[in-house]
């Protein structure tokens, strides 16, 4: 401890007089070097030099100088007929979506009071056999067309479901690395030329079919049906939205509108198609756009919000909480998760405040704890999930048979005994309908081999994770991430 001050104190006293040698020895260099410093463009949830296996990323970061509206970021690998990058800006702070072509891209920031600064990503398609398909259905008259508000908006579905997949595909990507599960996401299927594929196909039923399957809750299971009768893939989740939902000017009432997830289908109905983002670029501006939407002519599903921002953050927030459910995840209990109304704030990723609405009058700036996330008991089963494994073999799914866990519940013991030759990285517990608690164990890390293959919990233990609340059921993830379910004891009223 004496050393130590000593040596603080030397340095103290000695560093004025090291400074101005090195004023002598390199003149007005050390006023550069200190500038260089100060008006720095960093980069916070990106390094340079490192792979990325999604094809947008989202940067965020800060200008020294006072103000960063004047930050302009260009990738000079930028893929054939992307528009040029917009940058969203919140006094220092900024945000930008920027596209990546497979391999090398340097990434320009440029701002007049700073250096300018290089990033450089190196975009690695996934490997990942499983995928994300993703459809835009017609009954069986095979009409492309969705409701829109007026005839200004265009038709192009395929652009507008492209961009907001891709926009789920990055928060996802950086929402989980943001909890220190890595960078993952699922991918989505692309053709040879690397372009995200939108399927488009035929119903084999009249759209009031649907419409009347809608009303009795079979327009689901009929779907689901038909995906797997005519287009079966086992690798494949399946976010489909069908083209002929529509807005009864007569009643007001929504006909074939739902947003259903389960199994391998995520169901969604096209009433908010129009406000969609075509492009990528074009994402920050819906975001911030506070037209009002009239819900005379449209379904206004904003959460009372009623603004062309607000619509499209809720409903493509909803498609991604869909996707969650066919991903196998349930509801949670936070309240800024995805798998609950969190996904009304999908757009706050993405932007540094709330523009105007019906629930605000001015604009709202929200804190980082407020932006929408896979809450940590959803993320962390996601890591798991054959569907977030980026190349086909990694980990030790290719180590392990591919068997499920076994999950003994002894009522006479009063215990529940799990074991898998896989290991277990992770159990979650279940109330009624939905869940309230994790526990992981050993590392999340690829590759980990330090997960037990054999637990033992009591039912005290299990009870008491989140005492009063009833836990009844458990979900065992092994490191395939295979899993199994089993019902726990419920006590006599």
């Amino acid at each position: 401890m004496r050393l130590s001050r000593i040596r603080s104190t030397l340095v103290t006293a000695l560093l004025p007089t090291l400074l101005s040698t090195l004023s002598i020895a390199f003149g007005d260099s050390t006023l550069a070097i200190a500038s260089n410093l100060e008006s720095s463009i960093r980069v916070e949830n990106h390094e340079s030099d490192s792979e990325v296996r999604y094809s947008v990323v989202l940067l965020r970061g800060t200008v020294a100088a006072d103000d960063a509206s004047e930050l302009t970021i260009v990738n000079t690998n930028t893929p054939a007929g992307s528009s040029p990058v917009k940058v969203l800006t919140d006094g220092k702070r900024f945000k930008a979506l920027v596209e990546l072509s497979e391999g090398r891209n340097a990434i320009r920031l440029e701002h007049g009071s700073a250096s300018t600064s290089e990033l450089i990503l190196d975009f690695k398609p996934q490997t990942n056999p499983h995928y994300v398909r993703l459809i835009w259905m017609t009954d069986q008259s095979g009409e492309t067309d969705f409701a829109v508000p007026d005839d200004t908006v265009t038709q192009d579905y395929a652009n507008r479901l492209r961009t907001a997949a891709l926009l789920m595909q990055t928060f996802t990507a950086e929402r989980m690395k943001d909890l220190g599960y890595g960078p993952r996401t699922f991918a989505l299927e692309r053709d040879d030329k690397g372009e995200v594929v939108v399927h488009t196909w035929k119903g084999d039923q009249d759209k009031q079919d649907y419409y009347a399957q809608a009303e009795n809750n079979r327009w689901w299971q009929q779907v689901r049906r038909w995906i797997n009768d005519e287009h079966p893939d086992p690798m494949a989740k399946n976010v489909v939205l069908a083209a002929y939902t529509r807005k009864d000017p007569r009643t007001g009432k929504m006909l074939g509108h739902t947003a259903l997830g389960g199994a391998n289908l995520g169901l969604f109905g096209s009433a908010s198609m129009f406000c969609w983002p075509r492009d990528i670029q074009s994402a920050m501006d819906v975001f911030q756009d506070g037209t009002e939407v009239d819900p005379t002519h449209v379904h206004d599903d904003s959460a009372f919000r009623g603004t062309i921002w607000a619509l499209a953050s809720t409903t493509i927030g909803a498609t991604l909480h869909e996707t969650g459910h066919a991903m196998g995840l349930p509801h949670c209990t936070d309240n800024m998760g995805i798998m609950t109304r969190g996904f009304d704030h999908f757009h706050r990723v993405f932007t540094f405040a709330d523009p105007p609405s019906k629930q605000n009058k001015q604009p709202r700036k929200f804190s980082s704890e407020q932006e929408a996330y896979f809450s940590p008991v959803s993320a962390s089963f996601l890591r798991w999930s054959p569907w977030f494994q980026l190349d086909d073999s990694t980990g030790v799914s290719a180590k392990s048979p591919r068997s499920r866990p076994n999950v003994e519940v002894d009522e006479a013991a009063k215990l529940v005994r799990i074991s898998s030759s896989a290991g277990i990285p992770w159990i979650g517990f279940h109330s009624k309908d939905r869940i309230e608690t994790f526990q992981e164990y050993g590392s999340h890390d690829t590759g980990a081999d330090d997960h037990p293959e054999s637990i033992e919990l009591t039912f005290d233990d299990i009870q008491q994770l989140k005492p009063g609340t009833e836990i009844r059921r458990i979900v065992v993830v092994d490191s395939n991430g295979e899993s199994r379910n089993a019902s726990l004891p419920q006590p006599s009223p």
